[in-house]
């Protein structure tokens, strides 16, 4: 047996299960049993932990003749044997000796069902973590931030604040320079329409050209090759994470192209009816905003990433699943997740470089900056 399976936690040594909700019929139950690897199918109401059906319970109820229509209460046992998904395996291993059984319901401390431990996951247990279901990040100025909601890796908050900071910083100096430009164009007698589309485009130019060119750019497509590397369950190692690609769907990248999409289309003077416009706006959105995402994701966002960039994604990912092998509890309320986000802090670090903004022209009001 591998001590080093013994001193880990329970969440990385557990293989996962289907949760059967307290309405399933004893058919439904028998068919779950015969689909899970464990013996044993767990039974919830709501998600929490009511009592677990086996085989043998599941044969005593049919030897009573229950039939498969009949409630799952009628086999299920009331008091499930559980572990903690924080507990050693040398704990698990204790209880199977005190149980006298071959498998364990791992929960969390709200009693949620996050997987099943079997005593031949205690031997030789293959180098695995607690893999979050759904994974956020961001690239900032000083390398990769991951988070699962509830616990993150990689880059803290105030490189969080750096990234607003840096991403408001270039849009307003494009969005500056395009200002003077606008004004000089006007002057030397370009059309007031013609010369607002040239600059409002120059603007969205530059910002992308400048953001593909800085070093934060490889930062966010290592970040997406990381996250592609833990939902596949493939190891963190250079050789694989390069492999991966740098486009990911749920990229915020996607989300802006989308909104900026249906805005465009919705507002377009070349509709004049307001319902038809508003409709077309939504097709169009629907259809193409993945698509275009990937490609401003491809091509503007993200490039080829360094091998150091690499290294602090996978450093990051690694402190994530570390930190996510110890939680008590997997639940995370919707506050929660927003924060750990890391959007509040991004929008942190551009209202810091309005304020700057704002003092310099109450400062210098001779400089006529759009603040």
């Amino acid at each position: 047996m591998s001590l080093s399976s013994l001193s880990r936690p329970v969440s990385t040594l557990m293989r996962p299960t289907f949760l059967v909700p307290k309405e399933t019929t004893l058919g439904g139950v028998a068919s779950k049993l015969r689909e899970n690897s464990s013996g044993l199918v767990p039974i919830v109401d709501e998600g929490n932990l009511i009592g677990v059906v086996d085989e043998k319970s599941l044969a005593a109820a049919v030897a009573l003749g229950a039939s498969h229509t009949d409630g799952v209460e009628i086999a299920f046992h009331p008091d499930p044997p559980v572990i903690r998904l924080y507990e050693s395996g040398a704990e698990a291993l204790r209880v199977f000796e005190r149980l006298g059984l071959g498998s364990l319901i791992v929960v969390d401390d709200n009693n949620r069902v996050v997987g099943v431990l079997r005593a031949s996951d205690l031997v030789d247990a293959p180098d695995v973590t607690l893999r979050p279901q759904l994974i956020g990040g961001m690239a900032t100025p000083f390398g990769v931030y991951l988070t699962s909601g509830a616990t993150s890796g990689g880059a803290k908050g105030w490189a969080l604040v750096a990234t607003g900071a840096l991403l408001f910083s270039i849009l307003s100096t494009v969005s500056i320079l395009c200002s003077y430009l606008y004004l000089w164009l006007v002057q030397i007698g370009w059309p007031i329409v013609t010369a607002d589309a040239f600059t409002n485009f120059l603007v969205i130019a530059l910002f992308a050209a400048s953001f593909r060119l800085l070093p934060i750019s490889g930062t966010h497509a290592a970040e997406h090759m990381v996250v592609h590397t833990i939902e596949r369950g493939e190891p963190l190692i250079p050789s694989v994470v390069k492999r991966m690609p740098r486009v990911h769907p749920r990229c915020g990248t996607n989300l802006a192209v989308g909104a900026s999409l249906y805005l465009s289309v919705a507002t377009t003077k070349a509709i004049p009816d307001d319902n038809l416009r508003l409709l077309f706006a939504l097709v169009v959105t629907l259809v193409l905003w993945r698509r275009i995402g990937s490609w401003v994701q491809y091509w503007i966002t993200t490039r080829p990433p360094t091998d150091k960039q690499i290294e602090s994604a996978i450093r990051a990912a690694k402190e994530l699943l570390e930190r996510q092998s110890k939680l008590k509890t997997v639940g995370v309320s919707i506050p929660t997740r927003l924060w750990s986000s890391g959007m509040f802090h991004v929008m942190a670090g551009a209202a810091l470089v309005v304020g700057l903004l704002t003092s310099i022209s109450a400062l210098f009001p001779k400089w006529n900056l759009p603040f």
